[in-house]
C-alpha cells in the first residue's frame, strides 16, 4: 500500500456514498450505512503496486473507490494469469473471504492505474454485525450469494474443461 489514513468526517461521507454504490452494501438503511463508514479507512495504492499477495493472510475486504485493478493467480508452474480486471465504475470489491476467515488469499490484486480502496477490517466488521446484527446479517448474505455464484461458473469451467480433455484423449485413440 502507498498511504493510509484515518476517515475523517469528509471520508466517512464519501465512503458512505460510495458504500451505497456496491452491490454488496446497495439497500443498507442510512444509519447502517454511517456506521459501517465509520469502521472504514481509505488506502491509496500506486499503479502498479499490489493491494493484496496471493498467499497473504487475509483480514480484511476492499471497495474500489477509484482506479482498476488485476486480479491474478499463479500456476503451479510459476506463471501468472489474468482471471479479471475490476474497476470502481462497477461498484467492485475483493477480498470479502477476509471478513468470513482467516486464511491465505487466493489471488494477487495489482492496482492497474493509481486506487483509492475503501478497507474493512474482519475484526471491526465483526463488531459491527455484532452491533446492527440485521446490517451485518444482509452484508454476509450477499458475500455467500456472491462466492455461490463464483463457485457454479467455477463447477462450470470444470465440466467444461474435462468435457475438452475427454474429447481429446478420444480423438487420440
Amino acid at each position: 500500500m502507498t498511504s493510509t489514513r484515518a476517515p475523517g468526517a469528509e471520508d466517512q461521507r464519501r465512503i458512505a456514498e460510495h458504500l451505497k454504490t456496491s452491490p454488496l452494501f446497495a439497500g443498507l438503511g442510512v444509519a447502517a450505512t454511517s456506521s459501517l463508514s465509520s469502521i472504514c479507512r481509505v488506502e491509496r495504492v500506486s499503479r502498479g503496486r499490489a493491494v493484496v499477495e496471493e498467499g497473504s493472510l487475509g483480514e480484511s475486504m476492499f471497495v474500489l473507490m477509484h482506479g482498476r485493478v488485476r486480479v491474478e493467480k499463479q500456476t503451479p508452474a510459476d506463471d501468472r494469469y489474468t482471471v479479471t480486471f475490476l474497476s470502481h465504475e462497477q461498484g467492485d470489491f475483493f477480498g470479502e473471504l477476509g471478513l468470513l476467515d482467516a486464511d491465505r488469499r487466493s489471488a494477487t490484486v495489482t492496482a492497474e492505474t493509481d486506487c483509492e480502496v475503501i478497507v474493512i477490517d474482519r475484526d471491526r466488521f465483526l463488531e459491527f454485525g455484532d452491533a446492527d446484527p440485521v446490517a451485518g446479517l444482509s452484508i454476509t448474505r450477499r458475500i455467500a450469494s456472491n462466492l455461490a455464484s463464483r463457485l457454479r461458473r467455477a463447477n462450470d469451467d470444470v465440466i467444461t474443461l474435462f468435457a475438452a480433455l475427454v474429447h481429446e484423449v478420444e480423438e487420440r485413440i
